[in-house]
């Protein structure tokens, strides 16, 4: 097989070939923190059943060559709204800043950042409305992180069996949405590996090392959720200012556990050697990440069959992570 044929087979597999790879794992089947009986219930049946607004990590200064916007869309994805702006303001995508992904099937309010003179008029974006404008000195990126605040419906539970209060603190998985439907990000990217990482764009490059990364620290924290110390510091553990005990993000250097999170880490690691050995090459230095996250002003309400959950979450983390605690539910995105 050519090059341009490797390459256009990774970054587009047929759906033949997807469906002969099968997910490492199923994120439902995660192990949760409680063995207790939870209530079932769907979540996204309708768009604005899930809404998420982002909270800007600083505050702009209302000068420089950055202009902020606010804006709110319904079933887009960030890219998206981001080509959109682009196209409005005439500028390459890649020059449209913001700080995270946001669930395409929800009502999101994020910030963008373009480029752009004091003096510009805001054009029309399609299917997305600008709530709010400011300036700022900089773009937006990733590294900036930010507070996210959740408004979720669960409709049809079990009233009865709504434990609400198992939310107040979780296992931090990384969400479902981390790995593409039916796992096919990691699926991919274990490809993209056993190819021998042929060139790809740096924008998939970056899904799949993601991915995979993602795929690690889970499979880690589901080993302590099965032991029952993944909230509790244990012998050797790297812990938070908070004492919160930490997982890996793997990379190129030494992991700094020691005892016995060592050992767990280690063995976890070895399972997934290939894994391993491709986040070691790219170059990406070890970093670690709480195994626990804590919703803020974390709330439920229900009327009937219908709960409503209220909460914010520091960035990275993810919403169905919190729910799933509580909730069996499914997840009814299209």
């Amino acid at each position: 097989m050519s090059t341009t044929h490797k390459r256009a087979a990774i970054e587009n597999p047929s759906p033949d070939e997807s469906a002969q790879r099968e997910a490492p794992y199923v994120f439902r089947d995660l192990p949760r923190a409680g063995d207790v009986l939870r209530s079932p219930g769907h979540i996204r049946r309708e768009v604005a059943d899930f809404k998420v607004e982002e909270e800007l990590p600083f505050s702009p200064t209302d000068d420089g060559e950055h202009l902020l916007l606010c804006v709110r869309r319904s079933n887009l994805t960030t890219p998206e709204v981001q080509s959109r702006l682009a196209r409005e303001f005439h500028l390459k995508s890649k020059e449209v800043g913001y700080i995270g992904l946001k669930d395409k099937r929800s009502v999101a309010t994020q910030w963008f950042s373009v480029p752009v003179p004091a003096e510009t008029r805001l054009p029309h974006v399609p299917d997305v409305k600008i709530l709010k404008q400011r300036r700022h000195h900089r773009k937006l990126r990733a590294s900036d992180g930010c507070q996210n605040w959740f408004e979720i419906l669960i409709r049809e539970v079990a009233p009865e069996t709504v434990e609400w209060r198992l939310m107040h603190s979780v296992p931090n998985y990384f969400g479902q949405q981390r790995f593409g439907r039916d796992g096919r990000n990691v699926r991919n990217a274990m490809k993209w590996v056993g190819e021998g990482k042929p060139h790809i764009s740096p924008f998939l490059k970056s899904i799949y090392i993601s991915s995979l990364r993602s795929y690690v620290f889970n499979l880690v924290l589901a080993s302590r959720v099965k032991r029952g110390d993944w909230c509790s510091r244990i012998d050797g553990d790297v812990v938070t200012s908070e004492e919160v005990p930490t997982g890996p993000l793997w990379g190129r250097g030494r992991s700094l556990t020691r005892g016995l999170a060592q050992t767990i880490e280690e063995t976890t690691l070895n399972s997934v050697a290939p894994i391993k050995e491709a986040l070691e090459w790219v170059g990406l230095k070890q970093e670690r990440r709480s195994l626990v996250v804590t919703p803020i002003d974390l709330n439920c309400e229900i009327e009937q069959d219908t709960a409503k959950v209220r909460f914010a979450l520091p960035s990275g983390s993810y919403a169905t992570s919190v729910l799933r605690e509580c909730f069996d539910f499914q997840d009814d995105r299209s």
